[in-house]
């Protein structure tokens, strides 16, 4: 059991590093057009994933500045990941 459990993990760990490097790439539609033809199913989840994380890094962006922290250290973090992976 915890054998399998590290290969889940590990095969879940690949999976999130190939995205993000095709995001910061900006080349995140064919990597998911790739899982597309493979899995649909999870692909559509994979696209809902990404598009939950980016709005959720532009709400805590928004929330920063609307509070007056837009030169904080978390606001920075959070426009770094914002063009890092160019999120919408």
């Amino acid at each position: 059991m915890a054998k399998q459990r590290l290969l889940e993990i590990n095969l879940l760990d690949k999976l999130f590093k190939t995205f993000l490097k095709a995001k910061a790439d900006n080349k995140e539609s064919d990597w998911l057009q790739k899982l597309r033809k493979k899995d649909p199913e999870l692909a559509d989840i994979w696209h809902g994933w990404d598009s939950d994380v980016s709005k959720l890094v532009k709400g805590n962006q928004a929330m920063l500045q609307k509070m007056g922290l837009g030169d904080s250290d978390a606001a920075k973090d959070a426009e770094d990941i914002i063009k890092r992976y160019g999120l919408k």
